[in-house]
């Protein structure tokens, strides 16, 4: 812009004759440079949209992972339920996943059999820290559940419950930082057969508005609506897969690539064997992870 024009800010109705960029905006329109209308509703939308400047993090391809802490692992695992069965085999996980998780620099907290309120509770103080100074958060549960609502030792709460202490609009310390939660639950009563497959082989400072759902990743243990089994003694196959994963990866591939390393092992790797029950004998699971993340993660 010319020096003698004046300068675009937001709330400014006039843009000068001097000037000298075509300005087009949302819906295509074009200010002149000779056009000194007032700038009313889209137009002036266009006004605002040119007036903010980039932030020099806005093009980065990976999340600032180089805060002075990596951040808060949070681990619900549930065994024991005031009105459904227990679930022997969840102890191995909780202890394999928080193993994994510190080595990764994570701050983890286990938390057992906690009542809804107790959840809650924690959820909430958490979510008013200060994490200005960490890379993330992850928070997993290990419980019962269904396509919507999570069991604690008490009572069910709804899944959204996890990650809405969390929000942009909510926990500032933590807006534009990665947020992950792992969710080992079974999701309904569906199995899965599978199916067969043929092989085939091939040869400056600045400030920014997000969306406040932005930089979320929910990772399933199970598709919608399927049932999951766990081993008592080996743990679940989900969450030894990722740990397994983070183990071998964990600090070299960025996480929406290792979770789909996770989904291989075990659609391909994972078989339930129960020949003295052929409701139950033969079948497979299928993690799924949905992602509003805006960049890569990697915990260098």
């Amino acid at each position: 812009m010319s020096s003698k024009g004046q300068q675009l800010v937001p709330g400014d109705a006039v843009v000068s004759e001097t000037d000298t960029r075509p300005l087009t905006g949302p819906g295509g329109a074009v200010v002149s440079e000779t056009d000194t209308r007032t700038l009313t509703g889209e137009s002036q939308a266009v006004n605002d949209y040119y007036s903010y400047p980039v932030a020099p993090d806005m093009r980065a391809e990976e999340y600032n992972m180089a805060h002075s802490r990596r951040g808060v692992a949070l681990i619900f695992n549930h065994a024991n339920f005031r009105d459904l069965a227990p679930r022997n085999g969840t102890h191995k996980d909780c202890t394999s996943l928080a193993e994994v998780l510190k080595n990764l620099d994570f701050e983890v907290w286990q938390h057992h059999d906690y009542t809804c309120k107790e959840l809650k509770k924690k959820l909430d103080e958490v979510a008013r820290a200060d994490h200005t100074d960490a890379d993330c958060l992850l928070i997993a549960v290990l419980s019962h559940g269904d396509e919507s609502m999570l069991h604690s030792a008490d009572d069910a709460y709804s899944v959204q419950q996890l990650w809405k202490p969390f929000l942009g609009d909510k926990c500032a310390s933590l807006a534009g930082k990665p947020k992950i939660f792992i969710i080992q639950v079974s999701r309904g009563d569906l199995l899965d057969s599978g199916v067969k497959v043929r092989t085939e082989t091939d040869c400056s400072q600045g400030s920014y508005t997000i969306p406040v759902h932005s930089d979320i990743i929910v990772v399933y243990s199970t598709a919608e609506g399927q049932f999951l089994g766990e081993n008592p003694s080996e743990g679940s196959w989900f969450i030894q897969a990722l740990v397994e994963e983070l183990k071998e990866n964990g600090r070299k591939i960025d996480l929406q690539t290792l979770l789909t390393f996770v989904n291989r092992r075990v659609a391909m790797e994972k078989t339930s064997r129960v020949p003295n029950n052929k409701l139950m004998d033969q079948k497979k699971l299928a993690p799924v992870f949905t992602s509003s993340l805006t960049r890569l993660v990697f915990f260098r």
